[in-house]
């Protein structure tokens, strides 16, 4: 049984007490126990809390769950239904994200970058044939590209000046897309023209749409002779060399296998061209077509005799 301070001082000093006894209060217990440790402590609903023997304020800050979810895009929301809204609406634009970036990339893989053209380098690496590059050729005011392979060859000439050597040749070259520009032409016109000792150059190219024999330009290939072959004697390089282009022309895919070669004037019968001393050497060419032949001679004939 507890006894008061007084109580206790009285019986100390009548000697009921041992004089050992030390007498303590309540504050001095209360600071000799050890407060207990806490290390982690959770609080719901409450902003004062009885730890030991004190009571210790503590200030609640509760933040609702779904608000966390609910952030995205710099938006804060709080209740649930609104978050539900805002994932629904993420959602929906995630989706419909991914539909227009996979038409795009099927758009570009299967329609743009297949219709993104070029012209063809047929891979010919011979001393007699020159490049556009070669020959220092102007760009083109514009280009349009055939549907390979084409199933015509249409050879014809110039009537320009005829030459046999590779400078007198590139000025050729030159002079004939100049007057073809001034023509509106856009470029030099037929896909090749072939020059005297066998020299071959690139016009338009093996793949470009060409601009000599009207509307068969869309389905031939069209090659031209540099010079005027109703007074020029071509010579047997030339020959030989058109035969090695033709037989490239058909590897690469520009060619069909069963392509038929004609004259300017089979197709045209308002021309001469190629000259009669080109028409007398067609039938030399394997695939040469002779109809409508016998339309070209009588005509070439008059001019020869002029």
């Amino acid at each position: 049984m507890w006894r008061s301070r007084e109580d206790t001082g009285q019986a100390v000093a009548q000697g009921r007490v041992p004089a050992e006894l030390s007498v303590m209060d309540e504050s001095a217990i209360a600071s000799a126990i050890p407060s207990p440790a806490v290390a982690n402590l959770n609080i719901t609903k409450s902003s004062k809390v009885h730890i030991g023997p004190k009571f210790v304020s503590v200030t609640q800050n509760v933040q609702n769950a779904e608000t966390l979810k609910g952030r995205f895009l710099g938006l804060e929301l709080v209740s649930t239904k609104q978050a539900r809204r805002l994932r629904c609406s993420v959602a929906v634009f995630v989706c419909w994200a991914l539909v227009v970036a996979s038409a795009l990339v099927i758009y570009l893989v299967y329609v743009a970058l297949p219709n993104q053209q070029f012209r063809l380098d047929i891979g010919l690496n011979e001393t007699w044939y020159l490049r556009r590059g070669d020959w220092q050729a102007m760009a083109p005011y514009a280009i349009n590209f055939l549907h390979l392979p084409v199933p015509k060859v249409i050879i014809g000439h110039s009537a320009a000046n005829y030459c046999n050597q590779r400078y007198r040749c590139i000025e050729q070259m030159l002079i004939i897309q100049q007057d073809h520009l001034r023509r509106e032409l856009a470029d030099i016109g037929p896909n090749f023209l072939v020059g005297g000792n066998g020299f071959i150059f690139e016009g338009r190219g093996a793949n470009v749409h060409g601009a000599m024999v009207g509307s068969l330009n869309s389905k031939a290939i069209s090659i031209m002779f540099m010079g005027n072959y109703i007074h020029d004697q071509p010579d047997s390089k030339q020959f030989e060399h058109l035969n090695v282009l033709l037989d490239v022309l058909v590897r690469e895919g520009v060619l069909r296998q069963d392509y038929t070669l004609v004259g300017h004037c089979q197709v045209n019968f308002d021309t001469i061209s190629p000259g009669p001393h080109i028409m007398t050497q067609l039938g030399h060419f394997l695939h040469w077509n002779r109809a409508n032949a016998s339309r070209c001679l009588p005509r070439q004939r008059m001019f020869e005799n002029d």
